[in-house]
C-alpha cells in the first residue's frame, strides 16, 4: 500500500553522562519554521485523548511535539512563534468519501438543502432559489440553471418537469437530489438529451413516467441520471472548470479538509484533475477513485504518491443506489415503495451479474489497486462479499485494500465477514440525523435504529471512518462527528443508543483512521514527529465540549504542509 518515506528531522538531546573533554561541542538543533502553542493540541495518537503543549513545524513536517520548554529550543531568528490564544489545534480533516469535483456545483448553484444547511421547505422554495440563480452571472458557465440538495423525503415528493418549467421554458433546468442518485430536468432539459416517450430505461436506472406510462415526468434515477449530471455540472471550457474547482476547494478548506476524495470519477474527471494539479491549482491533497467504466485510466495513471497534490488512488465499483431514495438493494421489501412500484419492491442492483462484479474486483487485486465498493443495501453488501471471498483466498497477501462505502443497511451477521475478508468500512452515520425519521417510515423503526452500526463495527475490532459524501448535505465533518456521537434524528429521536461512539472515536474517524483508509497513516492523520503538518485550528475542543455542541464548533484555520491555506474572515 501507499507509504511515503518519512523525513524525520528532530533534535533529541539527552545528557545521560558527562561528555569527554576532547569531544566536540554539541551541535545546536536546527531551527523550526513555526512553533505553535497556547491552546489544546490534540494529537489523535493513542486510545485516549492525548495533548501536547507545543509543536514545531520544519519544512512542512512535524519536527517536534511535546513541552513548550523543549519546543522553544528549536526557535531561531526566523522562527514564527504563534500563540493559539486558547483555540484547539488538531490534525487536518480527511473525508473518507466525498465528491470534491462536485463541491464547486454545491458552492455555485442554487442551495436546495433543507434547514439547517439551507432554507428549502417546499417545491415553491425550489422554484424561487432557481429563479435567483437564473438571474445571476454563473448560469452562463454551464448553460443550465441548476441547484443541488433537494430532499423528497421532506418535501413530500420529487419535483417534476412541470415544476421546473415554472423556472424557465427556454433554458434547460436541472436539480440534483440530496443523495446524488436522482435528478429532475425541465422539459427543455429533457429535450436537450433527447429523452422522450420512446427512450428506454438504461440498465441500472429508471426514467420515471407520467400517468400514460410513457411520457417522462422529469425524474431520473441512478444511471438514468448520474451520467447526465456529471456532464452538465462539469463545464467544457477550461476557465469554467477551473472556476468550479477553485470554488469547491475553498469550500472544502473552510471545513478543515487537508485531504479530499473524488469518490467516483467518470469521463474526463481524472484528466481534468491531473491537468489542474500540473498547473498548481490544488493546495490540499485530492485522491481520485476511478469508476470501473474507465479502468484504462488506472492502467495508465494509478499512483501511490501525490504529484502536485493529486493521485489516482484506486477503483470504484457501485453496486446499488440510495437508501433514502429507496434505490438501495435490500433483501426485504421497503414498507413504502416509490411511486409505480409494487409491495415486493426492494431496490435493485446496479450490476445484476455478480460474476461481472467479481471480475472487476479480481482486476483490482491483480493490479494491486485499492477498490471502493458502494453498497448501501444488505443485498448489495451480500453481493460484494460473495464476489470478494474467492478473490481474497487467491491473494493471501491481500495485495489490494477493499473499502465498503456507505453500508447503511449492513446486517450484524455481515460484520464478522467484513473483518474476515479485511474490508475497511467507510460509513455514513450522518443519516441518523438527516433521514432517521424517514427510515422509520420506509424500513420500520426496528431497522431504522440499526443504520450505520458504528459501535458494532468498532467492537468487532475494525477501524472505521465516517464521511459526508458531499455534495450530499455540506462537506462538514464536524456535523458528521456530531451525528456519529449523538445519533439524534431531526425529530429528536435517538437512532440506536447502543451504536453511539465517543467524541474521540468520532474524530479519529475523520483524521487518523481516514488516513489509514487511504493507506496514508504513516504520513497523515495525527500530530506525530515526521508526519506532514496537515492541521486545523478550531474554536473549541471537539472531545471536551458537550457532545450536543460539536456541530457548533467553527473551523478558524486550515494548514496544509505547514502553510496556511484558509482562514475564517
Amino acid at each position: 500500500m501507499y507509504r511515503y518515506a518519512l523525513a524525520i528531522a528532530v533534535a533529541a538531546i539527552a545528557a545521560c553522562s558527562k561528555p569527554s573533554p576532547d569531544a566536540p561541542p554539541p551541535t545546536a538543533p536546527p531551527a523550526a519554521d513555526v512553533i505553535l502553542h497556547g491552546g489544546p493540541i490534540l494529537t489523535m495518537e493513542g486510545d485516549e485523548p492525548t495533548y501536547v503543549e507545543a509543536i514545531a513545524i520544519d519544512e512542512g513536517r512535524i519536527a517536534f511535539a511535546g513541552s513548550l520548554e523543549d519546543a522553544m529550543q528549536l526557535q531561531g531568528n526566523a522562527t514564527e512563534v504563534r500563540d493559539l490564544d486558547g483555540r484547539t489545534l488538531m490534525p487536518g480533516f480527511i473525508d473518507g468519501h466525498a465528491h470534491v469535483i462536485q463541491f464547486g456545483s454545491q458552492a455555485i448553484g442554487a442551495n436546495l438543502l433543507a434547514p439547517p444547511d439551507g432554507e428549502v421547505n417546499t417545491i415553491d422554495d425550489i422554484v424561487a432559489r432557481l429563479k435567483e440563480f437564473a438571474d445571476g452571472p454563473d448560469v452562463s458557465r454551464t448553460g443550465w440553471v441548476f441547484g443541488t440538495g433537494y430532499d423528497d423525503s421532506l418535501l413530500g415528493r420529487h419535483p417534476t418537469r412541470h415544476d421546473l418549467d415554472r423556472v424557465s421554458t427556454e433554458l434547460p433546468v436541472i436539480v440534483v437530489h440530496i443523495s446524488g442518485h436522482f435528478s429532475v430536468m425541465n422539459s427543455a432539459g429533457l429535450a436537450t438529451f433527447g429523452i422522450d416517450a420512446d427512450t428506454e430505461n438504461p440498465e441500472g436506472g429508471i426514467i420515471r413516467r407520467e400517468d400514460d406510462g410513457r411520457t417522462p415526468n422529469g425524474v431520473l434515477e441512478e444511471l438514468a441520471s448520474i451520467p447526465y449530471v456529471m456532464k452538465i455540472l462539469n463545464p467544457p471550457a477550461r476557465e469554467d472548470k477551473d472556476y468550479f474547482l477553485q470554488r469547491g476547494l475553498e469550500l472544502a478548506k473552510s471545513y478543515g479538509y487537508t485531504t479530499a476524495a473524488e469518490g467516483r470519477m467518470l469521463g474526463t474527471a481524472n484528466a481534468d484533475l491531473m491537468n489542474a494539479a500540473e498547473r498548481g491549482l490544488l493546495d490540499i491533497d485530492v485522491i481520485g477513485w476511478q469508476d470501473y467504466t474507465g479502468m484504462d485510466q488506472l492502467e495508465q495513471h494509478y499512483g501511490e504518491s501525490y504529484e502536485n497534490h493529486y493521485r489516482l488512488g484506486g477503483l470504484k465499483v457501485t453496486l446499488d443506489g440510495s437508501p433514502q431514495g429507496r434505490t438501495a438493494w435490500r433483501t426485504r421489501p421497503y414498507l413504502l415503495p416509490p411511486d409505480g412500484q409494487g409491495e415486493d419492491y426492494a431496490g435493485y442492483p446496479a450490476i445484476p451479474d455478480t460474476e461481472q462484479v467479481r471480475d472487476y474486483l479480481e482486476t483490482a487485486y491483480a493490479n494491486d489497486w485499492p477498490v471502493k465498493v458502494h453498497a448501501n443495501g444488505d443485498a448489495a453488501i451480500d453481493q460484494m462479499l460473495t464476489a470478494l471471498r474467492p478473490i481474497v483466498g487467491g491473494y493471501p497477501e491481500r495485495s489490494s485494500e477493499t473499502i465498503l462505502v456507505h453500508g447503511q443497511f449492513l446486517r450484524q451477521d455481515q460484520i464478522p465477514v467484513l473483518k474476515e475478508l479485511d474490508v475497511f468500512p467507510s460509513m455514513f452515520p450522518m443519516h441518523t440525523f438527516y433521514w432517521g425519521d424517514w427510515y422509520d417510515t420506509i424500513v420500520g423503526p426496528d431497522l431504522a435504529v440499526q443504520i450505520s452500526p458504528m459501535r458494532s463495527l468498532l467492537d468487532s475490532g475494525l477501524h472505521v471512518t465516517s464521511h459526508t459524501d458531499a455534495p450530499v448535505a455540506l462537506p462538514n465533518l464536524l456535523q458528521v462527528a456530531w451525528a456519529t456521537v449523538n445519533r439524534v434524528s431531526r425529530s429528536g429521536k435517538v437512532m440506536g443508543e447502543g451504536e453511539r461512539v465517543s467524541a474521540y472515536e468520532a474524530m479519529k474517524m475523520v483524521t487518523l483512521w481516514g488516513a489509514e483508509e487511504f493507506g496514508e497513516a504513516d504520513e497523515k492523520g495525527s500530530i506525530t514527529v515526521g508526519k506532514v503538518a496537515d492541521l486545523v485550528v478550531l474554536s473549541d475542543d471537539p472531545v471536551a465540549v458537550d457532545p450536543m455542541t460539536i456541530n457548533r464548533i467553527q473551523v478558524l484555520e486550515t494548514i496544509k504542509d505547514g502553510m496556511t491555506v484558509w482562514t475564517a474572515n
